[in-house]
């Protein structure tokens, strides 16, 4: 008995303890990465809306054995193998910000976006910056949660920066290309379209 009863002070004592603990963390999870991008911001913020690219990018819609359903190009859901119905859905605040909405069953689980910067002396540079924002509750677990999350999804977002970065500059380099070769066409086209006029010109002057 007398050992029961100290079990059970301890085990008060210690959650008094870890309640006390979990005052001192932050009640919301606020964490961001930017990354520096050789493309547009135009293009850059073509690419963020349309949800179905994301693919090409980011992990969290590469699962293979998931189903993903885009209602929208600003939407996608999907089942988890749990059941939970995930969904994300962007919105256009401004030119510049984008909003991200996740939710699970219909219940917002977070919020997050992107703010493109363009470079302020012309050069082409974007610097892109993607943020993550939740509220937590008051419980101590879920403040230890949020101690621990915080670095993993800081590592989220630094990888998955690097993967768009790889995506979108070669992306871009692809189109750069493609004007090129477009461009070196009409060059060598337009003196052989030309050649029977100059001839012509040049006959007329001869005679």
């Amino acid at each position: 008995m007398r050992f029961l009863k100290q079990a059970l002070i301890g085990i008060t004592a210690f959650s008094i303890l870890l309640f006390l603990l979990s005052l001192l963390l932050s009640p919301s999870i606020n964490v961001s990465k930017s990354v520096l991008l050789s493309a547009s911001k135009e293009e850059i913020v073509a690419h963020l809306m349309d949800i179905k690219d994301w693919k090409n990018w980011n992990p969290l819609l590469q699962d293979s054995s998931l189903s993903y359903n885009f209602p929208s190009s600003t939407l996608v859901k999907w089942e988890t193998a749990k059941g939970k119905t995930n969904a994300i859905e962007l919105k256009q605040y401004a030119p510049d910000s984008i909003r991200m909405s996740v939710s699970s069953n219909n219940i917002p689980s977070f919020n997050s976006g992107f703010t493109v910067v363009s470079n302020s002396d012309g050069a082409p540079i974007v610097k892109l910056e993607w943020w993550i924002s939740e509220e937590l509750k008051w419980y101590p677990w879920e403040k230890f949660y949020g101690l621990f999350s915080e670095s993993f999804r800081e590592s989220y977002l630094e990888n998955t920066l690097q993967a768009f970065k790889r995506y979108i500059e070669s992306n871009s380099v692809s189109q750069f290309k493609g004007r090129r070769m477009d461009f070196n066409n009409a060059l060598l086209i337009k003196p052989i379209d030309s050649l029977p006029t100059f001839k012509s010109r040049y006959a007329d002057i001869k005679n």
